[in-house]
């Protein structure tokens, strides 16, 4: 291991030092005041595509690419964080009823409604820290009047947990409950884990801010028997744009909803965005928009 050297760079520093690996700069104070905004740090991830090797640029790449780059990728991230919160709150609300009708409010309260390995006392006892942890209205109204705090009431307990939280809830349920919860939302029961599982690894994604755009997921996705299927990459964000897609067009909301959403996604994708293999980086290999798993519900 060597020891760490590199000096803080001014902004106009900063800038020279992309000149001088052969980036075009036509405008240099919009360049550092992109700079001043982003970090250079977090702008140089977004230079890789447009490297011949590590920090020497392609021939007449500019500043002005990267930055659009950058934007797509921000637009994208907030779109896809957009469509979680609909389903996160619709696969909550859903789940929240059905095991409740079946078991009760705290169904998750008690061990032997989860399979063996599940490590329920650990899941339960966050889910009570968060409950203590609440400035909630709601959490406080309910710890006034009611006894047995901070164990809550499934719907109001969901309320206050992660979609990791959820997410792990779901797979650790018996097989017959989850083949309820598949049921609602048309998919085999190992589709709708994987999924759940890659939503709350892309929301997470979302949450800190990370460059999106040409991601490889953790895990691969469970893709369904559908031909449609064959060509995604599964282990790239765009199975999971197509994914999240699909799951929209299962769920109990206003088609409008659905549909204002997907124009703001045809809108980004419209955009042209100068990087060598931009689909195949997404793990697509044709247009978004041509995507038989895009024009299909």
């Amino acid at each position: 291991m060597e020891k760490y050297t590199k000096p803080s760079l001014p902004y106009t520093k900063q800038v020279d030092l992309l000149k001088s690996r052969g980036l075009v700069i036509v405008d240099q104070s919009a360049a550092e005041r992109f700079l001043k905004q982003v970090s250079y740090y977090r702008f140089s991830a977004y230079c890789l595509p447009f490297e011949v090797t590590r920090h020497q640029f392609k021939p007449k790449v500019t500043f002005e690419q990267i930055a659009k780059l950058y934007e797509f990728d921000r637009r994208l991230r907030f779109l896809i964080d957009e469509a979680l919160e609909v389903i996160e709150i619709t696969v909550r609300a859903i789940m929240a009823h059905e095991m409740a009708q079946k078991y009760g409010p705290f169904f998750h309260e008690d061990p032997s409604n989860f399979y063996g390995k599940f490590d329920h006392k650990s899941w339960v006892q966050k889910v009570h820290e968060e409950a203590n942890r609440s400035r909630e209205t709601f959490i406080a109204h309910y710890k006034s009047k009611y006894e047995g705090f901070p164990q809550l009431p499934i719907w109001i307990a969901v309320e206050i947990m992660s979609f990791g939280s959820i997410s792990q809830l779901i797979d650790s349920l018996k097989r017959e409950d989850q083949i309820i919860l598949a049921k609602q939302f048309g998919l085999h029961t190992s589709v709708l884990m994987s999924w759940l599982h890659t939503f709350a690894y892309v929301r997470n994604i979302c949450a800190h801010h990370a460059r999106f755009w040409d991601r490889r997921l953790a895990i691969a996705m469970v893709a369904p028997k559908d031909g449609r299927w064959a060509d995604v990459n599964t282990s790239r964000i765009g199975a999971a744009l197509l994914a999240i897609n699909q799951f929209l067009h299962k769920l109990p909301i206003d088609a409008g909803i659905i549909s204002a959403w997907r124009s703001e996604v045809d809108e980004l994708f419209n955009r042209k965005i100068e990087v060598d293999d931009f689909w195949g980086s997404m793990g697509l290999s044709k247009e978004l928009q041509k995507h038989p798993l895009w024009i299909s519900d």
